[in-house]
């Protein structure tokens, strides 16, 4: 089982599981978001839009995480262009811990850091957690746990075809 997230993240991911209410089937929009990166400046999910975009919640600690990397490594090198984004979103309390991380682990693809409001609105609650989102810029699969390499790259390539046909 994936490790859970600190009781004060879970409190916050409660009170906005009560505010938001869901349950209806569909596509939702993704919830938007505009978070510092690692290297400086902010990402914005907005700026991403008409690609198809994989965001990954992870942290430091967390074994499950460390053992996706290879896959969103591949992910990254392989998908890497104009039609694809992955955003790996770092849940750490101490951001400190996630550049010597990074830096160790190989990341070369944007790091960004979380904020409260973006996992509670992802309703994040076990790691490492992942949203595929369309062009559209809505919801088109949740992964929780490791990524399947296969799957989530014929996902990739379903949402891929459907935006170019």
């Amino acid at each position: 089982m994936p490790p859970r997230l600190p009781r004060l993240a879970l409190a916050l991911l409660a009170a906005a599981l009560c505010a938001c209410g869901g349950g209806a089937s569909g596509p939702h929009p993704a919830p938007g978001f505009s978070l510092p990166a690692l290297g400086g400046g902010t990402v914005s999910l907005s700026s991403e839009r008409g690609k198809v975009v994989l965001v990954n919640f992870w942290a430091t600690w967390c074994d499950s995480c460390r053992e996706e990397l290879p896959t969103l490594r591949e992910l990254a090198r392989r998908r890497d262009g104009p039609d694809f984004a992955l955003l790996a979103v770092n849940v750490d309390e101490d951001a400190s811990k996630v550049p010597p991380f990074a830096k160790a682990h190989a990341l070369d693809f944007p790091i960004l850091l979380a904020d409260p409001g973006t996992m509670s609105a992802y309703r994040v609650r076990d790691l490492p957690t992942s949203f595929l989102i369309a062009p559209d810029g809505t919801i088109a699969r949740r992964y929780v746990g490791p990524l399947d390499p296969q799957a989530v790259e014929n996902d990739i390539v379903g949402l891929l075809n459907r935006r170019h046909s």
